[in-house]
């Protein structure tokens, strides 16, 4: 039994080790392509000084690189004063302090290598990067600048999210000083934080380009067989880790059943007969329910395709027949390649590397290619097919037609917009009438009459605030909202917001009030954005709290972040709404206060803004008593120009 237990921790060693060598080996692959695009540009311009000045041309080279590699956000060029000479992105318009570490090491530093940044953090789209940079001389060897180039975290972490690590594995990414650049299961307040101190650093890690060991998360607290490899080639460590539970529930397992066999031996013998004849039953079912098997498979409307780990067909059903158009002697002993167009020829090999190392590949979109020439969206999965002894020895995959799906999906999205677009307009222009009519600046109104004005008022207020959740829910489904991240003072906005919002309150008989704060509340966010998420729970506090109770806004500082809380004394939220509070549409109907207007838009719209600023939110509460939402924020450093007081 103990055998099986160091066989067991044997495999998880091996299998950690390899899932480290396999992140290695991307990422290597990655920043190699990076820094031979940075390189390409650096040739232009020690062949031709004039190239640095030539901004529209530059620009275009820096476009153009970083449209041939997907794990590019942004190539520029700085000068040697720190200003923009060229960009591939329009967005990008001047050096931030984002850039600014590489820039201030290359200023001090000849070396004309790369480097890499120490952190990763959020940029002005919403999404995490690190900074890849070389330096550039002029004639004189002296420094010219830099080219810079940013990193996209998530075109690492989609393969990375491929790997499968169990429950509670995690994989991680470390500079050569122990700096964590990313993490998933990401841990903001984790994230820019040494850990080259530590005994396991120390001893292990930093002693060996790669290796195994045990350990518990100081993180997260669990038990895991950890796996390390240094990238070729760069200053950076890939770790994967995988749960020491995990990997011994198979020998438990196994335990069990050693223990119930040695004591059972006898009754074993005792039946053995009756289980040949037993056997040869089960045969008999096996064959009838595998022709059952095969029948179901051809007679599927999707396409299920069978293939070797070279991608060569080897079974075709009839839905494949009906969704390419080739019959099944048409195709088997040829390549999948003819089914994709040629854009998606490569992710289709990476794909199916995947595949060889046992992980499935859940379900893409690709362009399809009929016999006919015509394309088709396809939706596919792929996994992987065992043998009796556990190898893999090829893959299956599954295809379905969604070109139907994505027109609808795109005329819905079209027809959404215009009709919201063409509404906002006249509601306006109405909200304005109704406006004057209920200030009695145009003619004095009767009771009744002025009744009915102020009740067409506030369902015109409705009816523009419905038109602009749906414009948001538009803009942020099809990826057309933008988000200019930038540092932000927060106690500042949130004063701004609380004055902003108060007439609203005041609607509600109620009011805001800013009760805990700190002097200095500097985040990194979207100004606008964060004013839309202050709006949204300030407005729905109002709305479910008691007349003349006060709405309070707490703004706390934690770790790396800080968090702030809005808190009411209404009736509370009930059990049965709380896990769809921040869906689309969602409303709780048990309050019995359908009246209080609203779509069920605006917790959905702020829960997508926070986390694009890089946040999180929720909420706390209590029936009858209170409830309390909160959102959360990255914290950045104060510099010696802000305010330090309010």
């Amino acid at each position: 039994m103990w055998k099986t237990y160091d066989m067991a921790m044997h495999a998880g060693d091996v299998a950690a080790a390899n899932l480290a060598q396999a992140m290695a080996q991307h990422s290597a692959d990655t920043l190699k392509a990076v820094d031979a695009a940075i390189l390409s540009i650096m040739d232009r311009l020690d062949q031709d000084g004039s190239y640095l000045h030539q901004r529209d041309k530059l620009s275009l080279s820096l476009k153009r690189e970083m449209n041939n590699l997907p794990q590019l956000k942004l190539m520029a060029v700085i000068a040697a004063d720190g200003t923009l000479m060229a960009s591939g992105s329009a967005d990008f318009t001047h050096i931030s302090d984002l850039d600014r570490d590489n820039f201030n090491y290359h200023q001090t530093h000849d070396s004309r290598d790369w480097y890499i940044s120490k952190s990763a953090r959020v940029i002005q789209d919403g999404s995490w990067v690190f900074l890849m940079s070389r330096r550039l001389n002029n004639e004189k060897d002296e420094f010219a600048g830099m080219v810079l180039a940013h990193v996209d975290v998530d075109f690492l972490l989609k393969y990375f999210n491929s790997i499968n690590l169990g429950k509670k594995g995690s994989i991680a990414m470390l500079t050569d000083d122990g700096t964590l650049i990313l993490r998933r299961p990401l841990i903001v307040s984790a994230l820019g934080k040494k850990y080259v101190n530590t005994p396991i650093f120390r001893e292990q890690i930093n002693a060996t380009s790669s290796g195994t060991f045990s350990t518990t998360s100081k993180l997260d607290r669990i038990e895991r067989i950890v796996g390390y490899s240094r990238l070729e080639h760069f200053p950076l460590i890939a770790v994967a880790a995988v749960s020491k539970e995990e990997v011994l529930e198979a020998w438990r397992s196994s335990a069990i059943v050693q223990a119930i066999g040695n004591g059972g031996f006898i009754l074993i013998l005792l039946i053995f007969g009756a289980v040949i004849v037993r056997q040869f039953e089960r045969q008999l079912q096996a064959t009838s329910k595998l022709s059952q098997l095969s029948a179901i498979i051809d007679s599927s409307d999707d396409a299920i395709i069978g293939e070797t780990l070279g991608g060569i067909i080897t079974s075709w059903n009839g839905g494949a027949e009906k969704l390419f158009g080739y019959r099944a002697e048409e195709v088997q002993g040829r390549s999948t390649r003819l089914l994709y167009v040629d854009s998606d020829l490569q992710a289709g090999i990476a794909r199916l590397n995947h595949i060889i190392k046992g992980e499935r590949v859940s379900h893409f979109e690709v362009t399809g290619m009929r016999k006919n020439g015509e394309k088709v969206q396809l939706s596919v999965a792929i996994s992987p097919v065992h043998d009796g002894d556990h190898h893999i020895v090829a893959a299956s995959t599954i295809a379905r037609d969604i070109s139907e799906r994505k027109q609808m999906d795109n005329m819905k999205a079209i027809f959404i917009s215009t009709v919201s677009h063409e509404l906002r307009t006249p509601i306006t222009s109405i909200r304005g009438a109704l406006g004057l009519l209920e200030s009695g600046t145009l003619t004095e109104l009767s009771p009744k009459a002025m009744q009915l004005v102020r009740i067409a008022h506030n369902n015109s207020k409705r009816l523009s605030g419905l038109v602009n959740d749906i414009l948001d829910m538009e803009k942020i489904t099809t990826g057309h909202m933008r988000f200019e991240i930038q540092r932000v003072d927060l106690v500042a906005l949130a004063l701004q917001a609380i004055e902003a919002n108060a007439s609203y309150a005041q609607d509600h008989q109620t009011s805001f009030v800013l009760t805990e704060c700190h002097k200095s509340a500097w985040v990194m966010g979207d100004s606008d954005r964060l004013m839309q998420v202050f709006a949204n729970l300030l407005s729905n506090a109002a709305k479910y709290s008691p007349a003349h109770e006060k709405i309070q806004v707490r703004i706390r500082h934690e770790d790396e972040i800080f968090k702030i809380e809005v808190e009411d004394h209404g009736a509370g939220i009930p059990e049965v709404f709380r896990t769809r509070i921040f869906g689309k549409f969602a409303q709780a109907e048990e309050h019995g206060e359908k009246n209080l207007g609203g779509a069920g838009l605006g917790l959905n719209i702020t829960k997508t803004l926070v986390e694009k600023m890089g946040g999180n939110i929720g909420f706390e509460s209590e029936v009858g008593v209170r409830t309390v939402f909160w959102f959360t924020l990255p914290a950045c450093t104060q510099r010696s120009d802000d305010v330090s007081g309010h």
